[in-house]
This record gives C-alpha cells, structure tokens and sequence, in this order.
C-alpha cells in the first residue's frame, strides 16, 4: 500500500474594514431653528386667539341731575314763494271845452295822444254843449291809456289837442294807477320749516354727547331769520366699580339709567370626587 504524505494547511485571516465616509456630517441648526420659529408662532396664535368670556347683563342705577344748560343757533331763511303782479292801466279824466255855437257829440273810444305819443282812449260817449257868449261850452270824459303799465301815469296838460277847429281836449288832472308787471318773493311755510330742521339738527350735534333726562325745551323767534334755543336737563351716573366691567349703552328711564354692560366671567371650578 502506497503512503500519501498530508500536506501542511494554510490558514487564511480575512478582515472586514469599513471604507470612511469623505462626505461631511449633516448640520442640525436649520433643524432646531425651524422648530423655534413654529414654537413661537404656536404661541403667539394662542395667546391672540384666546380671550376671557364675557356675559352681557343689563343693571339699573341711579340718575345723577345735573344743572341746566342753554344751546342756541340762528338760521337765515330762504324764501322760494313768488308771486307775479300783472301790469295795471292808468286812468284819468279829460275835460273838452268847445268854443263853436254848435254842440259836439264825440262818441265812445275815441283815442287822443300826448305829446310823447301815449294813447288814451275814452270810456264813454261825450256830448260837448256850444258855447256862447259868456263861456265856453264844457264836458269832461272818463278815459284810460291804451297799453297797461307805468308809462300811463301822464302829468297834467301832457294832453292838449284841438279836434276839430274849436274843440279842445286837455287832461287837467294826471293820469294814475298804471304800474308795470312785477314780482316778489316771500317765506312759505315750507320755507320756514325747512330753517327750523337746519337749526335742530345744528342743536342736536351740539348735545348728542349727554344723557337727556327728558326732550330739550324748545324757544323759535324771528320771522326772517329764526332764532332758536333749546333749554336741556342732562343725567349722569355712577358707573359700576367691578373689575372687567365695560359698559356698552345708556338709556335713561325716568329717574334710572339702564346700562347695557359686559364684564369677564370668572372661571367655573368643577368639584370631581
């Protein structure tokens, strides 16, 4: 039998060597920076968003009087009525002398001219008697000027005509009551009431501010320029000395004051067992 000689063995060590990493470490700063910043706006938010409950109430307390005061104004009114006057027509008299032996008849309307030309016209039919020889003979018309208006109003003798040869027509006397169209204003009622809504609301601005124990007393005077003065009473009073108390409204009720009032609920404590 033929001997095989064992060969030596050979132990081979094999190590595991982690490789190093180049790459730097990561910084936490961002990280802890951002945490800080959702911190404080958590609890900013919080402390904006909370606030104490309060309860309305309404409470009743006493009315202080205080002295009288006096407020007054003056508005100006401004008339808007008009009223429109036509134009009248002058009238007269005039007087016709005839010197002839006969008699004239002049019958109604029979128009005569002054010397600038205004027109008078006679009301009326006229019969003129003859002279003779101790006078004249003598009538006298009524008449008025033709066109209406101021114009009319002639002096005396502006009329001086001769009809005819011996008939003679004068106005001795002057002409009147002739007026040309016009017109005026004057205050209406609206007018007046519209100055007194002005003054009222100029007092009012004046005591808004204060409590009125009762509607001011109210003085108007004046027919074109109204005058007005309120005599007011106002009220106080002794406002409520809790903490957290804030008062939202007046209102005066006779000798009382209601106040509409808020204030902080206290927290409620629970009792568990």
């Amino acid at each position: 039998m033929q001997r095989v000689e064992e060969q030596p063995l050979e132990t081979i060590h094999l190590y595991l060597v982690r490789e190093a990493d180049s790459s730097p470490n990561p910084s936490l700063l961002p990280l802890v920076l951002f945490t800080l910043v959702l911190l404080c706006l958590f609890a900013i938010g919080v402390a904006l968003l909370y606030q104490p409950p309060e309860e309305p109430v309404t409470i009743r307390v006493p009315a202080i009087l205080l002295p009288l005061r006096t407020f007054s104004t003056s508005v100006a009114i401004t008339s808007t009525g008009t009223k429109t006057y036509p134009a009248t027509t002058a009238h007269g008299t005039l007087t016709l002398t005839n010197g002839s032996i006969l008699s004239v008849a002049l019958p109604e309307g029979m128009i005569f001219s002054d010397k600038d030309g205004v027109e008078v016209v006679t009301n009326e039919a006229v019969s003129v008697p003859a002279g003779n020889a101790n006078s004249f003979g003598r009538a006298t018309v009524s008449a008025q000027v033709v066109k209406s208006g101021a114009q009319g109003n002639i002096p005396p003798l502006d009329i001086n005509q001769v009809y005819g040869t011996s008939l003679y027509i004068r106005n001795l006397q002057a002409f009147t009551g002739g007026k040309d169209i016009s017109s005026i204003t004057f205050i209406t009622r609206q007018d007046r009431q519209n100055a007194l809504s002005q003054a009222r609301d100029a007092l009012t601005q004046q005591t808004v501010a204060g409590l009125l124990y009762r509607p001011c007393r109210e003085n108007v005077t004046g027919t074109t320029k109204l005058s007005v003065t309120w005599i007011c009473q106002f009220v106080t009073y002794e406002a409520p000395h809790f903490p957290g108390v804030r008062v939202l409204h007046a209102l005066v009720a006779g000798k009382t004051i209601l106040l509409e009032v808020v204030f902080v609920a206290r927290p409620r404590r629970f009792e568990t067992k």
